[in-house]
């Protein structure tokens, strides 16, 4: 009995110890060692350094090969055909030269292009009068083609408003067929919308620009003006014919006729008949004509002598024989005096 209950008790110790050393003596994973973590760290650099210096060498190749772009289109872009033009008219009080006439598909300083190719042309405006003149090309600038309508500009690098005595330069862009030749063209001044007296440049070929330009004629008429019991004695200087005035162009058919005038007032008291639209008349037709513009004082000092002025008309062109009305104004009539030009 002592030897069975030995045995049971060391069976029991054997089933009692088991759990215990099972788990003192199980296996632990193992950690990285620490050791590997400065090579990575090198090894990482050394890439990124390797990396960098390649980049950069291939950059540097790069910048130094030629590269061209659509080579066979530039040469199209740069062919301009060139004809020089230099032809002078005057429109609206200014003197504008057409300097040249170029031709091309495109100019690379315009990046409007309407059109399969443009004509450009190189313009120079003068202006010698005492204010300054403003000019929308837009509207009065036409190209005119052989059986085409004229032709309204795309682009304009040409000041609007010249200053007075100033000259500006710049041009005029029109879209164009390809083939266009410069020789056919015209330009023509003038708004239609406004139905002003046009004006036109043939790039070649006959050309007759002093139709356009303004004509002095010289005068001597005295007339003897009587108001309110004074009289003044008015000398007709001359008599300008223009197809403009004061930078406006005449309408269609017209012309402005500038009567320049010397008063005298012989006179010991001021003399105020008003100003000339009050009583100094053209007669057209057998009827009235009032001033557009007037420079004459309202009042003429006593004594005054050789006080200038300007009355201007607009009248049908190529008038050579000017009827003048002096209005009574304080009764009904006038006095009537001719001239010719």
């Amino acid at each position: 009995m002592t030897r069975k209950l030995l045995i049971s008790s060391s069976v029991l110790d054997a089933k009692q110890k088991t759990p215990g050393q099972s788990i003192l003596n199980t296996p632990r994973p193992e950690r990285p060692s620490t050791r590997l973590w400065p090579g990575l760290v090198i090894l990482l650099v050394t890439g990124v350094f390797l990396l960098g210096v390649v980049s950069f060498v291939t950059w540097n190749w790069l910048r130094s090969v030629p590269i061209t772009l659509n080579a066979n289109a530039n040469p199209a872009r740069v062919q301009v055909t060139t004809l020089t033009v230099k032809r002078t008219v005057s429109y609206a009080d200014l003197s504008l030269t057409v300097v040249s006439a170029q031709y091309a598909p495109s100019f690379d300083d315009d990046f409007i292009r309407p059109g399969p190719a443009v004509v450009r042309l190189n313009m120079q405006v003068t202006n010698t009068t005492r204010g300054a003149i403003a000019l929308v090309y837009y509207d009065i600038a036409r190209l005119l083609m052989p059986k085409q309508k004229p032709i309204v500009p795309t682009n304009v690098q040409l000041v609007s408003t010249v200053p007075q005595g100033a000259t500006v330069k710049g041009w005029i862009d029109f879209p164009v067929a390809a083939g266009t030749q410069l020789a056919n063209l015209k330009l023509q001044l003038g708004s239609i919308v406004l139905n002003e007296t046009l004006v036109v440049v043939p790039f070649t070929g006959a050309f007759h620009p002093e139709q356009y330009l303004n004509h002095v004629s010289p005068q001597s008429l005295i007339i003897y003006y009587s108001f309110k019991g004074y009289t003044l004695t008015y000398h007709l200087m001359s008599v300008d014919v223009r197809y403009s005035y004061n930078g406006i162009q005449a309408t269609a058919g017209q012309q402005f006729y500038v009567l320049n005038w010397s008063v005298d007032n012989p006179n010991g008291a001021d003399v105020s008949p008003g100003l000339g639209f009050d009583y100094l008349r053209l007669i057209v037709n057998g009827a009235n004509r009032a001033p557009l513009y007037n420079t004459l004082p309202y009042t003429f000092k006593a004594g005054a002598k050789g006080i200038g002025g300007r009355v201007v008309y607009s009248a049908p062109a190529g008038m050579k024989t000017l009827s003048i009305a002096f209005l009574l104004q304080l009764s009904a009539g006038q006095e009537t005096y001719q001239t010719s030009l």
